[in-house]
């Protein structure tokens, strides 16, 4: 049995000892610090070597079964890694919890899975070392954060180095380079990069870069095996880091936009998430440049209408696809209104469905944030015109009204993203073979999703100080319920900008 460690992160962090006062401690409050809270009964007992963890370990391998026999077949041809210092015991929980947490299984017809195909993959090739490097540094690094082993955070990065490493050299080879393989290790290192991120935010999009120059070597060789898949992913994360930085694609991101299948609403959406992106863009690059023609003209009009237009299209076409409930709150439900203080709250057929759900609210969110900034800029830069028209103010009205209405249904998404509600009914019944994808302990993959369109909410000039202090406190739970510091960092990153709101 480890010794039950008490206290906060942060006093054990600076060796002081912690007075365990709620909901945080004094040494925290008097530092101006958030407290991060205590270690819960389930992080305590999974640092728990004893007869308790394997049996948490086996109920979690049941629920990847696919993994759990390719892994025991695997692991009993492979004599023991020498660089690895820790239990084989300890890796196979690791990648376990790992595969539990982060991945998202399909339901054809239903609802796309994220990463489904990689404890297959995994399963064939172990042995390889740029995978198997980037799969055990997500693993231990997810372990790590949740269970404060700071052992398993050095092994983390250790083996994020050592894949990283691997990567470049497979650099030299077009085949290896643009493989499966190395594409998802990859995208497996910028999960870690989100995992294990105590330096800056841009650090979680490290490899974002990297990984859209990887996708267009590709090519149209995208369009085979797992290649739409990867393409997806890799667009969505290229997409994700040009709007939070206001940058415009590069000819490489703008070719891997045109390869998206626009025929999947996930496709749709990540094509829509680019159009919202250069939008952005050229709204900073224009109020930049002060020259009030370019701030304002029709066919800056015309461009928002035609985005309006497309978010219109794949909602409605959403609403058919994968619609969600929408429960209202009664008495007794046990929710925290901390986080959810709507008067409602959605639940969703999967976490993929969500994941999609959002990321169309919060490009809903930017559009209209930009077209908002070029209404303020055109108006200030032109002072002896009459700009504030009834048409210009009937436009901030809507615009205003759409960013509220998106705000809402992001928080009334937060219960299900953290495990607090169950999944949509109708997404076990139709799909039994999957019923029990989302049973047991909350997905880390849920609150992972969700963390984007929070930090989106956190930067948006339109959101109430009230709405960003929910938005913070939601990544905080985060942070500490799942382990991910990508959240926390972008938490924090607010409180330094708050009054200036």
């Amino acid at each position: 049995m480890v010794h039950k460690t008490v206290g906060c992160a942060s006093c054990k962090k600076r060796k002081l000892k912690c007075d365990l006062s709620l909901p945080g401690c004094q040494r925290c409050r008097r530092i101006g610090k958030d407290c991060p809270g205590y270690p819960n009964e389930w992080d305590l007992t999974f640092r728990s070597e004893n007869g308790t963890v394997y049996a948490k370990a086996h109920k979690k391998r049941e629920l990847v079964s696919r993994y759990t026999k390719r892994e025991m077949v695997s692991a009993s041809s492979r004599s023991p890694s020498p660089q690895n210092g820790l239990s084989d015991d300890i890796q196979f929980h690791a990648v376990c919890l790992f595969f539990h947490d982060y991945i998202v299984d399909s339901c054809p017809g239903i609802c796309d899975g994220w990463l489904d195909y990689l404890p297959d993959l995994y399963g064939r090739h172990s042995e390889n070392p740029s995978l198997q490097d980037a799969v055990l540094a997500a693993a231990y690094a997810n372990m790590g954060q949740r269970t404060a082993r700071r052992d398993l955070e050095l092994k983390a990065a250790s083996l994020y180095h050592a894949s990283l490493e691997t990567v470049k050299n497979n650099l030299s080879s077009l085949q290896l380079a643009t493989s499966d393989i190395n594409m998802t290790a990859v995208i497996l290192l910028g999960l870690y990069e989100c995992i294990n991120n105590t330096t800056f935010l841009d650090f979680s999009y490290q490899h974002v870069k990297g990984l859209s120059v990887l996708a267009d070597l590709r090519g149209s060789l995208l369009l085979q095996g797992k290649g739409p898949t990867l393409l997806q992913i890799a667009c969505c994360q290229v997409n994700r880091r040009n709007i939070e930085f206001g940058l415009h694609p590069s000819a490489a991101e703008k070719r891997l936009s045109k390869l998206l299948d626009s025929a999947s609403l996930a496709g749709r959406m990540v094509m829509n998430m680019f159009n919202v992106s250069v939008f952005s863009a050229n709204a900073f690059r224009d109020i930049r440049s002060g020259n009030p023609g370019c701030i304002w003209n029709l066919s800056i009009l015309q461009s928002f209408k035609e985005l309006e237009y497309a978010h219109r299209q794949w909602n409605e076409d959403a609403k058919m696809s994968f619609p969600y409930q929408i429960i209202q709150y009664a008495a007794g439900d046990n929710l925290d209104t901390n986080f959810t203080p709507e008067a409602e709250h959605h639940i969703y057929r999967g976490f993929w469905s969500e994941a999609l759900w959002n990321k169309y609210r919060a490009a809903v969110i930017t559009s209209n944030q930009a077209l908002l900034a070029r209404l303020d800029a055109a108006k200030a830069s032109r002072p002896d015109e009459d700009f504030e028209t009834p048409d210009i103010t009937e436009l901030r009205i809507q615009a205003t009204l759409a960013i509220q209405v998106m705000v809402h249904d992001i928080f009334a998404s937060i219960p299900f993203s953290l495990g607090d509600v169950p999944s949509y009914n109708y997404y076990n019944t139709t799909c039994p073979s999957k019923s029990t994808s989302s049973a047991g302990l909350p997905k880390s993959v849920g609150g992972y999703f969700l963390v984007w369109s929070l930090t989106v909410i956190l930067r948006c000039s339109v959101a109430s100080r009230e709405q960003r202090n929910t938005a913070r406190a939601a990544l905080v739970r985060i942070g500490r319920q799942f382990g991910i510091s990508y959240a926390v960092k972008s938490a924090q990153d607010f409180v330094g900008t708050a009054e200036n709101a």
